[in-house]
């Protein structure tokens, strides 16, 4: 389908859902023409092409302001503005289906900041998306951990969810239901600051001291363990992180669970890359280099201990591959990225590792079929992906034409870096590179 045919495909769907907007096959159709219209490059649309549209007044807004944004999918502003209009048509079963990729556009947007994030807080609680909301909301205060009112409506979007989950507005309306619900409101508070804390890393002492103290009572409890553990991992520091791990350790001691042996592991990773960071950050590239060795070392051994203890596990394959990868074990890496595929959510990820495995080996037309595969099913939220594959297909393309002499080969990687170049003439090396195509076009 060419762009053409897309952004028709778009303008036909916003029709129907400004009849409509409650028919989320229009929606999901809608997303997947946007997909197509993205990878052919195509225009984006403006008002004046949605002017036939017709229905109430706020669904036609709702419906014009999805199509535009389908049209320019990785604009963050017109993401935002879709959900929004989301909400003032009352369409929260839309509004939840869209609040995830809205998220995924703005963290990836290249203008994103404290405001747009906000914006993105605010539009997924008006459609009740709560775990978008919170989200949104945590990512907003990384850029501004002294706003407390934005610190404040974290909370109350924490208190939200828990209250949506656990069926509080169910209970408020029958007899007794209210006090059924919170019994006692000191307990509840406790509740809301525990919730707060474990959700953007900012709180009371009260809690820590409450986590301690319950650890320190029954320290084979696994809650008690997870909490006061979580609780010190959030405070980020390297004695709170140490003191996190052996948490989780003890706790591995006296339970057996071994998502805590699990959760140590990974903290123990974490100081490592923190060490590595301010070595880096002091100029000491050799002792950073030494223990970017020693990481890799603990990484491998770590999660082939996951491998073999949860073998279906398509996650921590993917992790296993990844540390293979990196350690330049390329046939290791190849056979986890293929089972991690498996995974939807891996899929794309996982086989675009396994096709830059492939072009490592020199099977270069292995590795254009990984990239084109990955490209014909990327999901919206992956835009930064998408480039990154691009990139990597381009350079596929043009190993694979050295060595058989293709013009046709050529002549789609000069296609696909001029497409790069004119959405970013700052990527990578793309200026060299787009004179490196132009010389082998010539020459072949």
């Amino acid at each position: 389908m060419d762009s053409g045919q897309s952004q028709t495909a778009i303008i036909y769907y916003a029709t129907g859902i400004a009849l409509d907007p409650g028919c989320m096959e229009g929606h999901s159709g809608m997303l997947q023409a946007a997909l197509r219209h993205r990878q052919a490059d195509g225009k984006r649309l403006r008002k004046g092409d949605l002017k036939n549209l017709g229905g109430h007044e706020d669904m036609i807004a709702f419906a014009e302001a999805e199509a535009l944004w389908m049209s320019d999918l990785e604009n963050g502003a017109l993401a935002i503005k879709a959900l929004q209009t989301a909400a003032v048509a009352e369409q929260p079963e839309v509004g939840i289906f869209l609040a995830p990729h809205v998220l995924g556009i703005v963290t990836h947007w290249k203008k994103t900041g404290k405001a747009p994030l906000v914006a993105v807080k605010d539009a997924c609680s008006a459609v009740g998306a709560w775990d978008e909301a919170l989200k949104a909301g945590q990512l907003a205060i990384e850029h501004d951990p002294s706003d407390a009112a934005l610190d404040a409506s974290i909370k109350d979007l924490s208190a939200q969810r828990a209250m949506s989950q656990g069926g509080y507005e169910d209970a408020a309306g029958t007899e007794g239901g209210f006090r059924a619900f919170v019994k006692d409101m000191d307990k509840q508070r406790e509740l809301e600051e525990d919730e707060s804390i474990a959700g953007v890393g900012g709180g009371s002492d009260r809690v820590l001291a409450r986590a301690k103290a319950a650890f320190k009572e029954s320290p084979d409890v696994p809650e008690n363990v997870n909490r006061l553990a979580t609780l010190l991992r959030r405070q980020g520091d390297e004695r709170s992180l140490k003191q996190a791990e052996e948490v989780f350790m003890q706790g591995f001691g006296t339970t057996n669970e071994y998502r805590f042996r699990m959760s140590a592991g990974d903290i123990r990773i974490q100081r490592f890359r923190q060490r590595m960071r301010r070595l880096a950050e002091k100029g000491d590239e050799t002792k950073a280099a030494e223990l970017e060795s020693q990481l890799l070392d603990f990484e491998a051994k770590e999660y082939a201990e996951r491998a073999e203890r949860y073998p279906t596990d398509r996650n921590v394959r993917f992790h296993l591959g990844e540390v293979a990868r990196r350690r330049g074990d390329t046939e290791t890496a190849m056979g986890c990225f293929q089972k991690a595929k498996d995974e939807p959510r891996l899929r794309s990820r996982a086989g675009h590792r396994l096709g830059l495995c492939f072009a490592v080996e020199g099977w270069h037309s292995e590795a254009i079929a990984e990239f084109r595969e990955v490209l014909s099913h990327i999901d919206a939220t992956e835009a930064a992906l998408e480039l990154e594959v691009r990139y990597d297909l381009m350079l596929a393309l043009i190993e694979a034409a050295r060595l058989d002499s293709s013009e046709e080969r050529a002549r789609e990687a000069l296609d696909i870096c001029s497409g790069i170049a004119r959405k970013d003439i700052t990527y990578k090396d793309i200026r060299d590179r787009r004179r490196e195509i132009d010389e082998l076009v010539r020459s072949l």
